[in-house]
């Protein structure tokens, strides 16, 4: 390896610091900077006398994380490569080197810890022979608001239930309004035409709040859940919003991996890279992150190539038009396929008669969710529900 390469390592942990430094040294004439954290990486990116051509980058870190330190690689305009660190999944791995790709930082391959020298050397070699030619781009976020009570949000709750084991594996929070009068409206009322858009991130925040103050309620009573909580796409990149619903989760000390954000493709964000990023940090806080409404939004399958999410929900739309439709049934049976391959949870919404369930059962879904076996429910009735195996039965299934 002729090149001698100035190289910073950004990582927390001081062992894999330590090995490192010593593998990086062990190779020839090379220059080692380390940083334990984001921010000491970057004051060692602006001081360093000679220019930092390589970056080994950690993504878990505390202060800055690796997310955060690759957008301010983009916004400087770096122009050297960064090799990831990390033991996250790969599903994390890749939407973290499109994220970088899309930022214009030079992403040139994943390192798997512990740090082996084969590995490390193959991955500079990469390094050198690929161009470092490209730009950053960047797209601004928005922020916002207030919000109108026309009455008391009450979160229902609607059952997913597993076709194996006829368990309630998840529930899905689905917004109604409690009227003055007593009356329960639908989410239309919740969501009128009249709400700004200005108006969604304190209604979410809002709204996720009383879920999970359900979801510990429930908890102290000994019953746990899984709960998908609906997140509009466009909302995800309100600097203050994501920060806000992981700490409703951190101050009712809920395990993020009992809730999954589930995106709704109302509209897209004005940038992809901070979807990717604030999508990207969910799942590396182990919370779920699910794509709503598959097989309808322009950009679903876009989204689903760069975000990293764990679930699938084929739209009830799909479900209900594969009874006549050959074409909806093979794009459904191919969406579990896909999901299958990449490691995704799938589920199939809106399942109301038994012919539906069939054909969700043979294309190979195995979680379902609709009126078949049950409408939202209130808390009180959802969360103590266990398994549909009295409705199966009486609706022909296994």
């Amino acid at each position: 390896m002729a090149t001698a390469h100035h190289i910073l390592v950004v990582d927390d942990d001081p062992v894999f610091l330590a090995v490192a430094e010593s593998v990086v040294l062990s190779l020839g004439d090379h220059t080692v900077t380390t940083a334990c954290d984001g921010v000491e990486g970057l004051a060692a990116l602006r001081a360093a006398r000679h220019p930092i051509d390589v970056i080994v980058l950690d993504l878990n870190m505390p202060k800055m994380d690796g997310l955060a330190y690759l957008r301010s690689l983009g916004e400087q305009g770096y122009g050297g490569a960064v090799l990831l660190s990390s033991g996250e999944s790969e599903a994390i791995l890749d939407a973290a080197r499109r994220m970088g790709e899309m930022l214009g930082v030079h992403i040139c391959g994943s390192l798997k810890k512990p740090i082996r020298t084969a590995d490390f050397v193959a991955l500079l070699e990469t390094c050198e022979a690929r161009s470092q030619t490209q730009k950053p781009a960047r797209g601004p976020a928005s922020g916002a608001a207030s919000t109108t009570a026309r009455g008391t949000l009450l979160p229902y709750y609607q059952p997913q239930v597993d076709l194996v084991s006829l368990e309630v594996t998840g529930l899905e929070a689905l917004i109604r309004l409690d009227t003055v009068g007593g009356e329960i409206l639908g989410p239309q009322a919740v969501f009128h035409p009249g709400l700004r858009e200005a108006d969604l991130p304190p209604l979410t925040i809002e709204i996720a709040t009383r879920v999970m103050d359900d979801i510990a309620a429930w908890r102290a009573k000994g019953v746990t859940r899984r709960v998908s909580i609906n997140l509009d796409a466009r909302i995800i990149e309100v600097p203050h919003v994501m920060p806000a619903l992981f700490g409703l989760a951190a101050e009712r000390d809920l395990a993020p991996s009992g809730i999954t954000f589930e995106l709704t493709e109302t509209a897209l964000p004005s940038s992809m890279t901070d979807m990717i990023e604030i999508l990207t940090r969910a799942r590396m806080a182990g919370f779920g992150v699910s794509i709503d409404d598959y097989g309808t939004g322009s950009a679903n399958f876009a989204l689903l190539r760069l975000c990293p999410f764990s679930e699938l929900k084929v739209d009830r739309s799909i479900v209900q038009a594969c009874v006549h439709d050959r074409i909806s049934r093979r794009f459904l049976e191919n969406t579990a396929i896909t999901a299958k391959d990449l490691g995704m949870a799938v589920v199939a919404e809106g399942v109301e008669t038994s012919e539906e369930l069939a054909i969700v059962r043979e294309a190979g879904i195995h979680i379902v969710q609709g009126y078949l076996y049950s409408k939202p429910l209130p808390a009180a009735d959802a969360f103590v529900l266990t398994d549909f195996a009295h409705a199966s039965r009486r609706f022909g299934s296994a």
